[in-house]
């Protein structure tokens, strides 16, 4: 028996896209943060105490009317007062550049040298007020704490490091000889006979 052929089925209306059950949308939601929160922000590199630290940048939370200023900021002011300051005090200078460039935070104060830690904490009690404002006085906790773990740092590299020979209770001391000392030796060594020195 032939098969008869279908009628054209009547034109579909125009189908709306399916909606993902509110599950796989919950789902996705999560996906889709976790995926943003690891492409969108930056890796951070920083070494601090000689130790490389890794992390993600944290989103900057918005700034709320009548915040703080920075750190950066109030330094800025304090050169800005007396321009020709930033000539004298060029370790502080080299500080500011840091907060702007660098780490507004001041993060990298731990990798400063000790000597110099100590010259910028000199500089800064000589320019600063005697009232420090709340961003003055989180950078000077900043570099004093810097300082303070470079100087752990120094004592804990003295623990371990090997003691000097000069420091030893066993050590030999050594006497520049004479000439006339150095042949009565040579000659107690060969077995000649001491030469008498009364004899003469």
């Amino acid at each position: 028996m032939p098969r008869r052929p279908a009628a054209p089925a009547a034109a579909a209306p125009s189908e709306k896209p399916k909606q993902p059950p509110p599950a796989q949308e919950k789902e996705r939601s999560w996906l889709g943060d976790a995926v943003r929160a690891l492409f969108v922000r930056q890796v951070r590199v920083k070494r601090v105490d000689g130790k490389l630290a890794m992390g993600l940048e944290q989103a900057a939370p918005p700034a709320a009317a009548g915040a703080e200023p920075s750190m950066r900021a109030e330094l800025k002011a304090l050169f800005d007062a007396a321009p020709q300051n930033r000539l004298l005090l060029r370790v502080l200078a080299a500080v500011e550049h840091g907060l702007k460039h660098k780490d507004p935070t001041g993060l990298f104060l731990f990798e400063v040298e000790a000597e110099r830690l100590r010259a910028i904490l000199r500089q800064f009690d000589g320019l600063a007020p005697a009232k420090l404002t709340p961003g003055l006085t989180a950078l000077r906790a900043r570099i004093v704490d810097a300082l303070a773990s470079r100087e752990r740092k120094r004592k804990r590299m003295e623990m371990i490091a090997p003691r000097s020979d000069l420091m030893r209770d066993n050590r030999v001391e050594v006497a520049e000889v004479g000439p006339s000392d150095f042949d009565r030796l040579h000659a107690q060594w060969k077995g000649e006979p001491k030469a008498d020195p009364k004899a003469g």
